[in-house]
């Protein structure tokens, strides 16, 4: 379970560049919750996921996920219940490196001693077993240079190795975003049979309407640092693109109808 309560983030606080980035956000997923965040520019969405993941600190409120409260723990030691893909496909892994050794490496993240890879015949095949969840034949590439594997390969590799030290919480910033629509796709398909095979509370922050729409039991959507809406069930599954843009006025260039 993730919880977000009252959390207020002002930027250049007393200066003329002020600005509300987070403004008494509270906002509580349940474990399993695959949560799509909305909103233009400016609305906090990125802000939020810094909170969480410990980026940034927050003036007030709290963050706690499953009972811990983490708000005032650094990104490092939030590594064991909190997990973060990129927009970047390139930013997430190591390209000269092989896949068996970045998902090593990311095993490694939050240990405090050990910087031993570790790579035995067991770790392979927990390997194997992982990356066969995406459904793209990695599994039999293990010792492939990363830096040979397409983009979406890559940020589908990302996102196991966000997954692999089993954390509670996954937070996705527009991972597709750099993505063409085909190879989006392709990703989105991964990242649900990641999130199901492992039950991760799931955010993720998309400009693309129809994967808010199409992906996730819960859509959320941002204002001025505050939760504006919540929808979920049926009123969620019932929304198409036009009336989601019509109804609650977005208006962001950046945001995707398609």
């Amino acid at each position: 379970m993730l919880e977000v309560k009252d959390a207020v983030k002002i930027f250049h606080r007393g200066t003329v560049n002020e600005r509300p980035a987070l403004n008494g956000l509270s906002l509580k997923l349940e474990t399993g919750d695959f949560s799509a965040v909305i909103g233009s520019n400016g609305a906090g969405k990125s802000t939020l996921l810094n909170a969480i993941a410990g980026g940034i600190s927050i003036d007030s409120g709290t963050v706690s996920v499953d009972g811990h409260d983490l708000t005032s723990s650094p990104t490092h030691k939030r590594a064991k219940w909190v997990a973060r893909v990129f927009q970047d496909p390139l930013g997430g892994t190591a390209g000269p490196m092989t896949i068996e050794e970045n998902l090593a490496l990311a095993a490694l993240r939050g240990q405090r001693h050990s910087l031993r890879l570790g790579l035995n015949s067991q770790r392979r095949d927990y390997y194997r077993d992982l990356l066969k969840t995406l459904g793209l034949g990695l599994e039999d590439r293990l010792t492939a240079k990363v830096e040979l594997l397409s983009g979406g390969q890559r940020q589908s590799l990302a996102l196991i190795m966000a997954i692999i030290t089993e954390p509670a919480v996954l937070l996705l910033d527009e991972h597709c975003a750099a993505l063409d629509p085909k190879t989006a796709g392709i990703v989105m398909d991964s990242t649900v049979k990641a999130i199901e095979a492992a039950g991760l509370t799931t955010l993720m922050v998309t400009h693309n309407m129809q994967h808010a729409i199409e992906y996730g039991n819960r859509l959320i959507m941002l204002e001025a640092g505050q939760l504006r809406l919540e929808m979920s069930g049926a009123e969620k599954t019932s929304l198409d693109v036009e009336s989601l843009v019509e109804r609650f006025h977005i208006t962001d260039d950046k945001i995707l109808l398609s």
